[in-house]
């Protein structure tokens, strides 16, 4: 068996793909960490309270990324047989379901922050800074649910270069905003947490607009056009249930999951939270490779099974598997040696400080693992129809032991932080082993398309 497959073209269209959208996820991280930067230079409260404020919209995140996905199975693989119409079917889909989620969200945000924040902490400096921020921010929830879909639905068909327009765009604007409403420069007031929520209403805003003008008029292959949101095509519905139900299911319970994760991280206090807000940005600084070969490969894999050629399809899904061992020791060395270096940049007590570099150290070794996941059943499987079996395994391991044990360990048992943070992400390295045999088995390929 080889190892790495002699397929330049692989290699290319794999190449064309990543990188743009790991250039796109370093410019979101980008956003990220000076946000964190800002707001950690004002205190913990306002970090954590941004922090935790954002759990919500990392919920409607994920919920949309499990709604793309399910749409970029279909679409890669009608892409490769060349049928644009089903294609503007499936987006129109999406483009209404994420509108109607996103407004079940901002919904919560505007009129509900004070449930909102409790549920994931008891500390009432930072559910009044959460309680701020949400309700300034809430309203741009269904723009940015259409745009974020929006840009995740062209990945199925190569286009990725508009990402990095979009992202790059709102990364000068947050950057700009932040400094002079969070600070109170260029003469404008000092708003401090409220001005971090209105500098990133803002930027997107402006990822609203862009992506709009992009996919109406500028985009020239699929074309759609606000013509194709009128009526449903009834076997795409159909085909649309079937496939992306497990994928969105799968997001569901998993970001439902990750706000348990969040809940027993909030009520260990604030210091927990902040490191943990530190740690990933960090985390995710270092997976950008990871995110960009995890869609690159859904994409290559669907378009393969949707061409026909199955033998290829699976050739290319062995190689990236050990091409996820690669990119994982990459990233775990990088989390390792900046750790340091990046705790000395924020405004942090000793006890959060020593928080930081302890569960820094354990996910630079779990970021191993994440990357074998993220491109094995992110990428692969996904791509190839079998999403069924990946939401199996994604929630049994997270749901059962990791949770549970996470759970226990900090709000039961009162264990030390460090051990806490490694049992509630234990999942990771559970599914990469179940994964692997999955692909190298051989019976993950599905066509999807009529």
């Amino acid at each position: 068996m080889t190892i790495f497959v002699n397929d330049r073209d692989f290699y290319r269209k794999l190449g064309a793909i990543a990188i743009p959208i790991a250039l796109q996820n370093l410019i979101t991280v980008g956003v990220s960490m000076a946000d964190t930067l800002m707001l950690g230079a004002l205190g913990e409260v306002q970090l954590s309270s941004a922090s935790i404020a954002n759990q919500l919209l990392f919920m409607l995140t994920i919920l949309g990324f499990g709604l793309s996905g399910g749409a970029n199975v279909l679409m890669a693989q009608y892409w490769g047989k060349g049928d644009l119409v089903r294609m503007r079917s499936i987006m129109s889909l999406v483009y209404k379901i994420s509108l109607g989620m996103s407004l079940i969200f901002a919904f919560l945000a505007l009129f509900c922050p004070q449930m909102v924040m409790s549920i994931f902490t008891t500390d009432p400096q930072v559910i009044e800074g959460g309680c701020e921020y949400l309700r300034i921010i809430g309203f741009t929830y269904p723009l940015y649910a259409l745009s974020n879909n929006g840009v995740m639905l062209f990945r199925s068909s190569g286009k990725v270069r508009i990402s990095v327009v979009v992202y790059s765009f709102s990364l000068v604007v947050n950057v700009f905003f932040n400094w002079v409403l969070i600070f109170g420069n260029l003469g404008a007031p000092r708003m401090e947490i409220a001005g971090a929520a209105l500098a990133t209403s803002i930027a997107r805003v402006c990822e609203f607009v862009i992506i709009a003008v992009y996919t109406l008029w500028v985009e020239k292959d699929i074309r759609f056009r606000l013509k194709d949101l009128l009526g449903i095509d009834r076997e795409i519905l159909q085909d649309f249930i079937r496939n992306a139900t497990p994928i969105l299911f799968n997001e569901f319970l998993w970001s439902s999951g990750a706000s348990v994760v969040a809940i027993v991280i909030g009520r260990m206090g604030r210091e927990f939270v902040s490191a943990n807000s530190i740690n990933t940005v960090v985390m995710q600084l270092a997976s950008v490779a990871i995110t960009g070969l995890a869609n690159a490969a859904a994409a290559v894999i669907g378009n393969t099974i949707g061409e026909g050629d199955i033998p290829k399809a699976k050739e290319r899904a062995r190689t990236l598997v050990f091409i996820s061992f690669i990119v994982g020791i990459i990233a775990g060395t990088i989390i390792f040696v900046v750790r340091p270096y990046v705790v000395s940049l924020y405004n942090i007590t000793e006890l959060t400080r020593g928080y930081t570099m302890s569960i820094m150290g354990i996910t630079s070794v779990l970021v191993f693992f994440q990357s074998i996941t993220m491109i094995t059943m992110i990428g692969v499987l996904r791509g190839g129809g079998d999403g069924r079996f990946v939401l199996v395994l994604d929630i049994f391991f997270m749901w059962t032991i990791a949770i549970p044990l996470g759970f226990c360990a900090g709000l039961v048992w009162g264990l030390p932080v460090p051990l806490v943070f490694l049992l509630l992400k234990c999942d990771e390295m559970l599914k990469s082993f179940f994964s692997i045999h999955r692909i190298f088995k051989g019976d993950w390929i599905r066509d999807v398309t009529r």
